[in-house]
């Protein structure tokens, strides 16, 4: 399986938090069908969610005013 998030392609995640977020993708991933013709759209869905999420939760951003 590619994996999404490597060190390449993302900034301020360290390798743990990383292969945290592609076991995470590969569950949610094992529950969809490979064959599906939606399969990578569904896949895409899913990375974005889940960088998201920990984008959130690792970054926690604050608004200075």
């Amino acid at each position: 399986m590619i994996y999404m998030f490597t060190m390449e392609n993302t900034e301020g995640f360290d390798q743990k938090t990383l292969d945290k977020m592609n076991a995470e993708v590969k569950k949610t991933m094992s529950k969809h069908d490979p064959k599906s013709k939606d399969y990578k759209k569904i896949c895409e869905q899913v990375e974005d969610q889940i960088f998201d999420k920990y984008c959130s939760e690792v970054f926690r951003p604050s608004l200075k005013l």
